[in-house]
Formats: C-alpha cells, structure tokens, sequence
C-alpha cells in the first residue's frame, strides 16, 4: 500500500523564522538580546584589562628596550621607563628606532640608546 500524501509531515517554519524566502532570519526575544551585549561587554572589558602595561624586554648599562601596547601607553610612557631605566647607570635615554609588530592593536617596541 502506498503511504497518502500528509499535510503534517511537511516541515513548517519555527516561530522565529521568516515564512518566506531563502533567507531565514533567527529572532531572539529580549533576554537574548541582553545577553548578546553583556557578552560583547564583557570581552571588550577582557580585551582592555588585558592590555600589558609598558614593560622592560632587554636592558644593559648600553642600551634598552621597551614593550608597549600603543593604545593605553604610547612612546611617552615608554620613554620614561627608558629614561628610568638609563638613570639608574647615570646616563639619559635617546630614542634610537621603534618597531610595530602584529595587525590591529598589536605590539609596539621602542629601543632606546643610554648615552
């Protein structure tokens, strides 16, 4: 015998689907959505404490070399790590080349001269 053709086996849209078309679109109801942005939030905040603070990669009574992060420190805060770092032998610190590595945010390293 051959099965008839039933209405209920036809696959129907889920509540949160578009009827039409190809393109489905998934709809979250409110708690979702704050989810969503308290999730985002929290890798943000993540992102931002993360951040290394300026820090000394290399030093010697000749020379030394900085690492940092180029968005909440810049080369200012690095310089005066160096100038620190070079005091501390009785010399001043003089920028000698910078170097950026990575995409987006990235490391950032200046090598400073004690002289």
């Amino acid at each position: 015998m051959i099965e008839s053709y039933h209405k209920q086996y036809i696959l129907q849209a889920g509540p949160g689907q578009k009827r039409c078309g190809g393109n489905y679109r998934v709809r979250f109801g409110r708690r979702a959505g704050r989810a969503v942005w308290l999730a985002g939030l929290t890798m943000l905040a993540g992102i931002l404490v993360a951040c290394d603070p300026v820090q000394i990669v290399e030093g010697s009574d000749t020379h030394v070399s900085i690492r940092y992060d180029g968005v909440a420190n810049g080369l200012d805060a690095a310089t005066q790590l160096a100038q620190k770092a070079c005091a501390e032998h009785g010399r001043t610190a003089r920028l000698r080349r910078t170097y950026y590595e990575g995409l987006g945010v990235g490391e950032r390293f200046a090598f400073f001269d004690c002289v």
